[in-house]
């Protein structure tokens, strides 16, 4: 019995299981725009998995190209996130009134933006414990106009992701803390 199997079958199989075993039951172009990062990430797998086509398609570098298309999305997200932490402590823990509302709107920017990078996948990546470290290094810079500052933030992440991206219509923000010694 000769065997039919062609490239295109190869890698239509391949992506039925492996969209089965991600359980995305939503086809390529619909996930393409829902979820970039997951898109990305099925695509350079299946280009994987096709059979070498000749010497010319190097579809290991094309694939970690796309790959990279994908974590690029996940970077931009973690960054946002890193920033919107930083805001929030710096909001809630410095006591300072000035920066308040400029810190204020660059957060309704951020989040902006953090909504139209945010998907399922991402979500699930972006490991909240380690971007509420990050901020934390980035709020030291501010140590020296307020001293003490970092020794009065909680050890862990007090926010949630719902209140970082704040889907909602109003914004949220944490409440300015007194600061009492």
């Amino acid at each position: 019995m000769q065997n039919h199997d062609t490239p295109l079958r190869t890698l239509c199989r391949g992506a039925r299981r492996l969209r089965y075993a991600l359980n995305m039951t939503a086809p390529a172009d619909s996930l393409h725009e829902e979820d970039f990062y997951a898109w990305t990430q099925l695509q350079a797998d299946l280009l994987r998995r096709l059979p070498p086509i000749g010497n010319s398609f190097d579809a290991e570098n094309v694939a970690e190209e796309i790959e990279d298309l994908g974590r690029s999305e996940l970077r931009a997200a973690q960054s946002l996130c890193e920033h919107i932490i930083e805001h929030f402590l710096k909001l809630e823990y410095s006591g300072l009134d000035d920066p308040a509302e400029h810190w204020r709107d660059e957060i309704v920017e951020w989040r902006l933006q953090l909504e139209k990078t945010l998907t399922r996948s991402i979500e699930t990546k972006l490991d909240l414990p380690a971007r509420y470290q990050a901020a934390i290094r980035l709020v030291r810079r501010l140590e020296r106009d307020v001293p003490g500052l970092t020794r009065r933030l909680p050890t862990f992440c007090p926010y949630t992701l719902g209140q970082i991206a704040n889907g909602g219509d109003a914004d949220w923000f944490p409440p300015p803390r007194d600061q009492a010694p």
